[in-house]
């Protein structure tokens, strides 16, 4: 969950930048507009290094597992 966060508000903080030089204040909800942005973004690469350090222990578990039947 603590990576979620931090991923979350490191989204947050760079959709803010991203509005504040390229987006301005023109749009009336441009806060909540990136807060959602920021969540599917920290959903999505928390998804994918959850996967990633998944898939690393599965290789060294089937390093093990060769390296026992031989």
């Amino acid at each position: 969950m603590r990576e979620f966060l931090g991923t979350f508000l490191t989204c947050i903080f760079f959709c803010w930048i991203f509005s504040f030089f390229f987006l301005g204040l023109i749009v009336e909800n441009i806060w909540a507009l990136i807060t959602l942005i920021a969540f599917v973004l920290a959903v999505l690469i928390t998804f994918f290094t959850k996967q990633e350090s998944r898939i690393e222990y599965l290789e060294k578990k089937v390093e093990e597992l060769s390296n026992k039947s031989d």
